[in-house]
């Protein structure tokens, strides 16, 4: 039996552990929070460095055992897919909400009392957003939320530069911003060697590939297109065949009857008057000249995402195998051109007959960052995507949380139970976020504190942080402003995390044992 003192800590050591994790990564990744946060320079197993800002990469990077650390990349990971935007915010806010449950159990709280408190304040705080959300007005308020958003990832100049291609980009296809299915047609291409402030956006769909016709083809108009996955040549890839030939003259048949075969696979589109040919996989070199001569555009090894894209605006079908093309699965398209970007052409399909495709063509300093800017870019469509199903807002720096953690301070007075103490805990957690961000801009932490305390922040009274005189301002800045539809899921996604990290009483590692 182990005895325990309880005069240092109440916690067994499995908790106290889990405790500690969860505070040291809320550390690591609070001074990269908000537009003035910090870069953390990670270096992987082959001796790359890379200079992060975003949370979710900083994670992925870091790459963490511990059980702890992957819940919260899983919290990470749930804001980037659900919503493209709040991971660091995601973390920190169950950091600060494990600390702030620590610190009760300390005093002897049971968890389950924590956990009542928390989901208490959890539901309090969405039926607050819900009242004090506010509706997107115009095509300047999409701008200033990709910009708040980009704000922290990027410098304000490269930030102002992208956001504005955002809004250009689903302005030139849906001018209402009404349409969540609007992202579908917007195409990321991330290319090194370049300043970020050089990213353009380019009408029509950017990709790769190998062509196999010669150049004077382009560019070309009133385009039939087809899509084929599978390889338009007798593979033996997976497959062991032997075959006897006992007479040498039926040799020569065997090669033409190989040859008639790959042929045949050309019928199904000289049929149907296909004059472009995308194909995701390898094409035989002896049809090169065939298709040439038949008028036939191919390009061969065509990444999946853009034959995705391709078959999105044009109406095309991708099939697996020629004899599948029929008038069904044709595409059409008015203009096939290329680009010619630092030696490398690169084709430009534009005016699919089913929707109007761009491309955000993103430029980076080096090719190293290319992945990364480009998955970036990726999020920050994914939050707009929700947005314009739900385009509600509410003001940013720090606005909503200084409301939320006053208007909890009066909910947990008028609270007579236990929970009265988890609630007023749930408070300080969502305090802590702003100060973060004002920490991290170089506020001084009492005065921040003494202003605030004195401010009373409520929903008549906009108090937010003023980033320029570093204090607090109760003058508007409608160019910060945040998702309403991502606080929603912060909140949610935090406190489920933290209360299911909270029930945990012990950990138990297993090994498989090698008999």
């Amino acid at each position: 039996m182990t005895v325990k003192n309880s005069s240092i800590s109440k916690l067994n050591s499995s908790q106290q552990n889990i405790f500690t994790a969860s505070k040291l990564i809320g550390q690591m990744t609070m001074n990269t929070f908000g537009p003035f946060g910090m870069e953390k320079l990670t270096i992987n197993n082959y001796g790359d460095a890379f200079v992060l800002r975003d949370g979710k990469s900083i994670l992925e990077k870091a790459d963490f055992d511990h059980p702890v650390a992957k819940i919260l990349s899983d919290v990470s990971d749930t804001m980037s897919k659900n919503v493209g935007d709040g991971t660091i915010s995601a973390i920190l806010l169950t950091s600060f909400l494990l600390e702030q449950a620590r610190i009760n159990l300390e005093k002897g709280v049971h968890p389950n009392v924590i956990i009542d408190g928390y989901n208490q304040s959890l539901d309090f705080s969405i039926s607050l957003l819900d009242s004090i959300k506010l509706l997107i007005q115009d095509k300047n308020q999409w701008k200033n939320l990709i910009y708040s958003s980009l704000s922290s990832k990027f410098a304000r100049l490269e930030s102002e530069k992208i956001s504005q291609l955002v809004v250009d980009s689903i302005n030139n296809i849906d001018p209402s911003f009404s349409d969540s299915k609007t992202i579908d047609y917007i195409n990321v291409l991330s290319h090194g060697g370049d300043s970020t402030l050089n990213s353009k956006l380019v009408d029509g769909i950017i990709f790769d590939g190998d062509p196999l016709s010669k150049s004077e083809h382009l560019p070309l108009t009133d385009i039939k297109l087809a899509i084929i996955l599978s390889p338009l040549s007798i593979s033996n890839e997976g497959i062991k065949k032997e075959i006897t030939i006992n007479d040498p003259t039926l040799l020569n048949e065997f090669k033409k009857t190989e040859k008639q075969i790959l042929t045949d696979n050309l019928k199904p589109l000289i049929d149907n008057g296909i004059n472009v040919l995308f194909s995701h996989k390898t094409i035989d070199d002896s049809l090169i000249s065939k298709l040439d001569s038949l008028g036939i555009l191919t390009v061969k090894r065509v990444p999946l995402k853009s034959l995705e894209q391709i078959e999105r605006s044009t109406g095309c079908l991708i099939v697996n195998h020629s004899d599948e093309i029929s008038k069904k699965t044709i595409g059409h398209c008015s203009n096939l051109t290329t680009m010619k970007m630092y030696d490398k052409n690169w084709f430009v399909l534009d005016h699919g007959s089913k929707h109007k495709s761009n491309t955000i063509l993103i430029r980076t300093e080096t090719q190293r960052y290319s992945d990364l800017y480009e998955d970036i870019i990726h999020r920050i469509l994914a939050m707009i995507r929700v947005s314009l199903i739900n385009p509600y807002i509410v003001y940013g720096s720090g606005w909503f949380e200084f409301i939320l953690s006053n208007q909890l301070r009066s909910f947990a007075l008028n609270n007579n139970s236990l929970s009265q103490l988890a609630i007023h805990s749930y408070s300080n957690a969502i305090e802590l976020l702003p100060i973060s961000l004002g920490l991290n801009a170089g506020f001084n932490n009492v005065d921040l504190l003494v202003s605030l305390r004195n401010s009373q922040p409520s929903i008549d009274k906009y108090v937010h942080l003023d980033y320029s005189n570093r204090k607090l301002s109760n003058r508007r800045k409608p160019q910060i402003i945040e998702s309403a539809f991502m606080k929603r899921q912060l909140l949610i996604t935090a406190t489920e995390a933290a209360t299911s990290i909270l029930r945990i009483d012990d950990i138990h590692e297993t090994k498989t044992q090698n008999k």
